[in-house]
């Protein structure tokens, strides 16, 4: 759960801050405080969507770190390009548990 990515989606412009969790959030609005119930109901909601742009965030990482690989003289370029290909198409394939190819030795 995480409580700052649902209060940044649905209560951004509110008045709060918080530190890690429900308890901890110190709501300043004059609008009503959100139940832990509610953020969770929110977090359920939007739990894959938030992942999936952390995934892909992480993603775009790794193929700015291997850009000089797919160079026509970089040797191992065709282990680089499948590798590359694989990142590309993660997120059409990606749930939660899938992790992330690994990078030709």
């Amino acid at each position: 759960m995480n409580y700052y990515a649902v209060l940044k989606k649905h209560y951004d412009g509110k008045i709060w801050g918080i530190a890690e969790d429900y308890s901890t959030l110190d709501w300043g609005d004059e609008t009503p405080k959100p139940t832990d119930e509610e953020m969770i109901s929110h977090w359920n909601n939007m739990e894959h969507e938030y992942l999936e742009n952390i995934m892909r965030q992480q993603r775009n990482q790794l193929l700015k770190d291997c850009d000089y690989c797919a160079l026509p003289d970089f040797p191992n370029r065709d282990q680089f390009l499948v590798y590359r290909q694989l990142l590309r198409d993660l997120p059409a394939n990606w749930t939660i548990d899938t992790p992330f190819p690994e990078p030709p030795t």
